[in-house]
């Protein structure tokens, strides 16, 4: 019993704490303005599913601000960080600062900002968890979740299907050096010379002697790490 209630007062002391941080966001502190922005959380009850990683606002440290614990969560549909501010207000962080890293503490996991190319052809900023800290190129894992409109009737006596934010499979995405990261692809040939076109054999033999598998993190990680010694 003692140790929920100490808990507990950590938890309404972090949020404290992260209020107070974040009234002052419009107010006189313009860092914290550059830092954070407001965000619409209105959203359909109808809609079944979740777009976040977990619902819940979970201890969080911002590499930024070392010394401060924040209440945040990861909305994986619109790849936004999102912050509990005062009055049940939820903020966002800016993406502008390439170098901030997000570690959510309990599950020692961090994610970092990136510029990368989406699969129709966009240069977006976005959160992904490395899978390599060494080296100039690196592999990056993006999870994803989708949203699927209603479904209405198709025959009248069947049910109709509610909308629905699904979780689908992680995509991995390779930064070489200073560029964009872009998605792996799927084939193996085409890796080598759409990505790698000087040395397009080097790689493909790798690939080939290794029994590289594309889709296997594991395997990525075995390939990233070659690479970086070429």
């Amino acid at each position: 019993m003692k140790l929920l209630n100490v808990t507990l007062l950590s938890v309404c002391l972090l949020q404290l704490s992260f209020s107070q941080t974040l009234k002052y966001a419009d107010g006189s502190s313009q860092n914290m303005s550059n830092v954070f922005v407001n965000v619409n959380s209105n959203e359909s009850s109808t809609i079944k599913g979740s777009k976040y990683l977990n619902e819940d606002f979970v201890s969080t440290k911002i590499s930024s601000m070392p010394n401060q614990i924040f209440g945040v969560r990861y909305n994986i549909y619109d790849d936004q960080m999102e912050f509990q501010g005062a009055e049940n207000t939820v903020y966002s962080l800016n993406k502008n600062d390439d170098s901030i890293k997000i570690t959510f503490t309990a599950a020692n996991e961090s994610y970092n900002i990136f510029n990368y190319i989406d699969e129709s052809g966009r240069q977006k900023k976005g959160y992904f968890i490395k899978l390599n800290n060494e080296g100039e190129n690196l592999i990056l894992k993006k999870h994803r979740v989708v949203f699927i409109e209603e479904q209405p009737s198709k025959t009248g006596y069947d049910e109709p299907k509610p909308a629905i934010y699904k979780n689908v499979k992680d995509r991995y995405y390779i930064k070489l050096a200073n560029n964009e990261a872009v998605l792996i692809p799927t084939k193996k040939k085409k890796l080598a010379k759409e990505l790698f076109p000087e040395n397009s054999k080097i790689i493909l033999d790798f690939i080939n002697s290794n029994k590289i598998k594309l889709s296997k993190e594991a395997d990525l990680i075995t390939f990233i790490n070659y690479l970086n010694t070429l």
